[in-house]
């Protein structure tokens, strides 16, 4: 289940559902919804640029690490996700809202100022202790900056908002992933 989010800026997103994040991110123009209603149906919409992938595991955006060096589980088994749909602003802009282990989530994603790319803004009702934050998977993680981050082969940039938010690079399963304890608010940019 996933929510394709066009904007006036012609930045848009794709936002998974089933696990609470953004999983794609695009400039140009929307989707071509053609193989969705062509015939009999059957195909996914088609963002229609070029498509910068966030991440392509079906895994949830927040886990419960016993240890920073725990790797990330694909089991959903005792988390208590469950969705709860989104809301919109008076602009017509959706936040994403979700529970997940005890917390209440909302996943605010606005399109940054001359269109460089997102902003995410992840609010944690009460969260329960040893909660981390998923922000980026990709082959190779490297910190520019304090709090800035080149993700992939410079694909993209990560910005925190808060550079001492505590984020942590770390290997799992040959891949890096960068993480970050849960507080009750964390923000960064997604440039691309």
């Amino acid at each position: 289940h996933a929510v394709s989010v066009g904007s006036p800026a012609n930045v848009h997103y794709t936002y998974d559902m089933d696990n609470g994040l953004p999983v794609q991110v695009w400039r140009g123009e929307f989707l071509n919804t053609t193989p969705m209603w062509h015939d009999r149906g059957g195909g996914s919409s088609r963002p229609r640029g070029a498509v910068q992938i966030l991440t392509n595991q079906s895994m949830q955006a927040i886990e419960k690490l016993a240890t920073k060096e725990t790797a990330w589980s694909g089991d959903t088994t005792g988390t208590g996700y469950r969705p709860n749909g989104y809301a919109l602003d008076e602009t017509g802009k959706p936040s994403f809202r979700y529970h997940i282990y005890g917390a209440a989530v909302t996943d605010d994603i606005s399109v940054l100022p001359e269109n460089q790319g997102i902003h995410r803004t992840v609010t944690v009702e009460q969260p329960a202790s040893a909660l981390y934050l998923r922000i980026a998977v990709a082959d190779n993680i490297e910190q520019v900056s304090r709090g800035l981050y080149v993700i992939g082969d410079k694909s993209y940039y990560v910005k925190m908002d808060d550079a001492k938010a505590g984020a942590i690079i770390r290997n799992q399963n040959g891949r890096m992933e960068l993480i970050v304890p849960v507080q009750a608010k964390t923000g960064y940019a997604v440039i691309f």
